[in-house]
């Protein structure tokens, strides 16, 4: 049956952000550092002194010159290992009706406060901190989105370990909507797993590759995340979810992208990702797998954003008899719910941006986001989402206009 939900996700705002001296770090380095800055004031003075005394003017001009460059030098080291911290966040609150609610369209809709957000992101030296915990209180839950730590080994290769982002596919993301892609509800889309995570970006080219070694929070059953992974459980589950006792493991990832160049205003970054892992179960004690394969076209030309992407997955898992095969349990949000063991994914989005002067509304993006997952099992059907709308910026506030069906 065709679904549409009308939702207007009001205000995403992000907060002020605070700088890092309070958060001042007790640093070694940093208070060998000052403590050298202090003695070379001393110095400098004592040199100038005697100098002005022994020697000719243009010799101590020199002599000022060398020691204000040392002062420089010294200045310049200090500031670079204080660290560089901010603190951030956002809220953001939604009104929807939904066609298929008799009890939302009496009501003429729902609106509610969605989500709380606190953000930390800094550096100190080639060392770097992300961080981002979410309270979800429409779903009673309240999450890490990503959390890691990380060192720029060069200006081109980056390390990082924690909870971040799975390269795979379109990235940042496969869509620009409230929404996502249909790729995300099967896990394959904007998705966080605890691991290990290098990227290398010398010019156009990407290359990332990492390990998992489980989903951002390491227990299988607890379907309260932020993004997509198979669930153990299937406590508030829906559409075919079934307690099966599978849980993602020991997963690797490789992405390669290169950006080209189409003048000044386009550009087109092709891609290719592969993934790999294991699928342990709890009821059987044997480890499955999964994998899935994706190309993608990120192009910017202009005003207009084309995201074109394949996707291919497949799960062997060893599940206890009275299971089905053929339908791989799934959750966030406190929900877990059945999606097809082996399927492909097609993705088709069209954005164009337009530049406004309307007061504090500074650019409206209009978007028709479409993805169809068709399952290898013929048994079940294909299964298509739209998207169509607007979002509107007027500074840090973001406003989503969506209307989904499917």
């Amino acid at each position: 049956m065709k679904k549409v939900c009308y939702q207007l996700i009001l205000p995403t705002l992000l907060v002020l952000l605070i700088s890092g001296g309070a958060f001042a770090a007790d640093n070694e380095i940093l208070r060998e550092l000052q403590a050298l800055k202090q003695r070379m004031v001393v110095l400098e003075q004592k040199l100038i002194d005697q100098d002005a005394m022994q020697q000719p003017a243009a010799d101590v001009a020199i002599a000022e010159q060398e020691t204000a460059s040392v002062r420089q030098i010294v200045e310049e080291v200090v500031a670079a290992s204080k660290p560089a911290i901010t603190v951030g966040g956002a809220v953001r609150a939604q009104y929807s009706v939904k066609d298929w609610s008799d009890a939302s369209q009496d009501k003429g809709g729902d609106f509610s406060f969605d989500t709380f957000r606190f953000d930390l992101n800094g550096s100190i030296g080639d060392m770097i901190l992300s961080a981002q915990y979410r309270f979800y209180p429409e779903y009673d839950f309240n999450t890490i989105h990503h959390g890691y730590i990380g060192y720029n080994f060069t200006d081109d290769l980056q390390g990082q370990i924690g909870v971040q982002q799975v390269p795979f596919g379109l990235q940042p993301y496969a869509s620009h909507n409230f929404w996502f892609s249909g790729a995300y509800y099967v896990g394959l889309e904007d998705d966080y797993d605890m691991g290990i995570k290098l990227l290398y970006t010398p010019g156009p080219l990407s290359i990332t590759a990492a390990f998992y070694k489980n989903g951002e929070l390491g227990d299988a059953s607890n379907s309260e995340r932020y993004s997509v992974d198979v669930i153990s459980s299937n406590k508030d589950g829906y559409a075919g979810s079934q307690g099966a006792g599978n849980g993602e493991s020991n997963q690797g990832n490789l992405r390669v992208a290169y950006l080209f160049e189409h003048g000044e205003n386009a550009s087109s970054e092709i891609g290719v990702s592969g993934q790999y892992g294991g699928i342990y179960n709890d009821n059987t004690g044997n480890m499955g797998e999964h994998w899935a394969g994706a190309v993608h076209l990120n192009g910017n030309y202009g005003p207009f954003n084309l995201q074109l992407e394949y996707v291919s997955y497949q799960y062997n898992v060893d599940n206890p008899a009275g299971s089905d095969d053929d339908i791989i349990t799934l959750g966030c949000y406190g929900y877990s719910w059945g999606a097809p063991s082996d399927a492909d994914i097609g993705i088709f989005n069209l954005s164009y941006s337009l530049p406004v002067n309307w007061g504090p509304v500074s650019n409206l993006t209009f978007y028709s986001y479409n993805t169809i997952i068709s399952p290898d099992e013929s048994r079940f059907e294909d299964i298509w989402q739209n998207v169509v709308g607007m979002m509107v910026t007027s500074g840090p506030v973001y406003t989503y206009f969506d209307i989904i069906s499917g």
